[in-house]
């Protein structure tokens, strides 16, 4: 049995926001939260996050049921066509909250309220967590290889890069050859987590560019009509 753990702060994204180097012409992203029949925290991992190949024995969410979706018509802009967003602000635009589905220069600078933790994450950062979103799944693969694909995003770009605003994501393994859990969101070729402080590009405030060869500007994106 294997025990996977996904644990987010300030990100808006599992299999879906950004990572790359080049300005995105337009953003085909359509998203519907979990409130939204017939989604729902859990089968939107069951149904949408886990394909062939696994058999779930147990899913649990911590969060709000706003901060997690379905999205669709990802091809063109990230390389995956469906998946699921997370976010620490609304997957979709409530009143004069904005969400994952308004226009790239739209500022969707609003908090979920979720009160959830986790220790695995608060352990990567020396700030406290707020908003996250935590997806705990417990299955058992049916081969020796298992694959997850996921981009991440966040309203702290390019302005907060090395600030103290340090949105983080963590993806965290535990069960055979893991008795700990181990994160596996790293930059690539680095030790370091997915964090704006560990993957940004250089801003007016003086910051450097980091890892900045993995990253997408799509200030400019608009969303699908």
């Amino acid at each position: 049995m294997q025990y996977t753990h996904y644990p987010f702060q300030k990100l808006f994204a599992l299999t879906c926001l950004l990572c790359a180097t080049a300005v995105l012409p337009a953003q085909t992203l359509q998203v519907t939260d979990a409130t939204q029949a017939p989604f729902t925290p859990q089968n939107l991992v069951s149904n949408v996050l886990l394909g062939n190949g696994v058999t779930v024995t147990n899913i649990t969410y911590n969060g709000v049921s706003q901060a997690v979706g379905y999205f669709t018509g990802g091809q063109n802009t990230i390389g995956i066509e469906r998946g699921i967003v997370m976010s620490t602000g609304l997957v979709e635009t409530s009143g004069g909250n904005f969400g994952c589905s308004e226009d790239g220069n739209v500022f969707a600078n609003n908090a979920n309220g979720s009160n959830a933790t986790d220790a695995n994450l608060d352990a990567l950062t020396t700030d406290a967590l707020s908003d996250v979103s935590v997806y705990s799944i417990t299955f058992i693969p049916t081969s020796d290889t298992l694959r997850f694909r996921y981009c991440f995003g966040s309203e702290e770009y390019p302005e907060f890069a090395c600030s103290a605003y340090n949105d983080i994501f963590g993806f965290f393994i535990q069960g055979p050859g893991f008795p700990t859990a181990k994160n596996i969101a790293l930059i690539p070729g680095t030790n370091l987590p997915v964090a704006i402080n560990n993957l940004h590009p250089q801003n007016g405030a003086g910051c450097g560019p980091v890892n900045d060869q993995f990253y997408i500007n799509n200030l400019n994106s608009t969303k699908q009509p």
